[in-house]
C-alpha cells in the first residue's frame, strides 16, 4: 500500500483565502488526512474549514504559527507531513505531488518550494529558505531547538532549517512556478503590509542571527544544488523576470 501524508494548515483569519488550498489539499489522492490549526481566528475560518473534511484544531487564544505547527504535527498520523500556508493561490495537486514525492521516495529528508512570487535574490540562487511550503519527515522534527522561540513569529523556518543541516538531513527546493503567497497588502491596507513584511524580516534575525541566516541561505544554496545532482534531479529553470514580490 502506497504511504500517504499529512497535510498541515495554521491559520489565522484566513476565511476569505484557506477554502481554495482546502479544495486541492482534501481531495488529494495522497493525502488521507487534512489538519487546520485554527489560531485564535476571529472571523470564519472555521465554519469554512468545516465544510471540507478536514480536522480542526482550535487555539482559543493566538499561540503563533509555531506552536500551532507543533500542535499539528502532533495529530498527524502520517510520517510524512506537508505543510502549506493558508493564504496561498494557485496551489494544484500537481504542486503536493512535487513537494511530498521526494520525501515518500525516500529519497530526501524534506522538500521546499520556490513560488512564482519568491523573491527574485531566491529565484536566482533557486533557494527560497524561509518557504513556508515544506514536506518533511515527521521523525525529523523532534529536536527541541526546533521549537525554541514559539514568541518569535515567522522563526520557525530557520530554526528549522538549522536543525536539518546540523543535523545532515537531504533536501531539495521544487520550483512551484504557478504558487503564489497572498501578498500581506492584499490582507490589509497597503502601509500595514509593508510593516508587516518588514516585521517578518525582523523577526526571522531575532530567532536567528543575521550573519548566521546568511550563512544558512549560502549553504543551502550549494547543498541545493549538490543534492539534486547526486540524485539525478534536473534543477528546474527558474523564471526569474516574473515575481510579484
Amino acid at each position: 500500500m502506497e504511504e500517504k501524508v499529512s497535510v498541515i494548515i495554521a491559520a489565522k483569519n484566513e476565511a476569505p483565502r484557506i477554502d481554495r488550498v482546502l479544495h486541492i489539499a482534501c481531495d488529494h489522492p495522497l493525502v488521507d488526512e487534512v489538519i487546520v490549526v485554527n489560531d485564535g481566528s476571529t472571523d470564519d475560518t472555521a465554519k469554512v474549514c468545516e465544510k471540507c473534511a478536514a480536522k480542526i484544531i482550535t487555539n482559543k487564544v493566538c499561540q503563533g504559527k509555531t506552536l500551532s505547527i507543533k500542535e499539528g504535527l502532533k495529530a498527524a498520523k502520517n510520517e510524512v507531513v506537508v505543510l502549506l500556508d493558508a493564504d496561498l493561490k494557485g496551489l494544484t495537486h500537481k504542486n503536493i505531488d512535487d513537494l511530498a514525492r521526494p520525501v515518500l521516495d525516500k529519497k530526501v529528508d524534506f522538500t521546499l518550494s520556490i513560488r512564482g512570487n519568491s523573491s527574485m535574490i531566491y529565484k536566482i540562487f533557486h533557494m527560497d529558505f524561509v518557504s513556508g511550503e515544506r514536506a518533511i519527515r515527521k521523525s525529523i522534527m523532534s529536536d527541541p531547538e526546533i521549537w525554541s522561540k514559539p514568541k518569535i513569529g515567522y522563526g520557525l523556518e530557520v530554526l528549522m532549517n538549522n536543525s536539518f543541516l546540523t543535523r545532515k538531513k537531504r533536501f531539495i527546493s521544487v520550483y512551484l512556478p504557478n504558487l503564489y503567497a497572498t501578498p500581506k497588502s492584499e490582507k490589509m491596507s497597503y502601509w500595514r503590509g509593508y510593516l508587516a513584511d518588514l516585521t517578518m524580516v525582523f523577526n526571522i534575525f531575532r530567532a536567528f542571527p543575521i550573519l548566521l541566516v546568511g550563512l544558512q541561505f549560502v549553504e543551502m544554496v550549494y547543498l541545493n544544488h549538490k543534492y539534486h545532482k547526486e540524485l539525478n534531479i534536473r534543477e528546474q529553470h527558474v523564471d526569474i523576470k516574473r515575481t510579484d514580490s
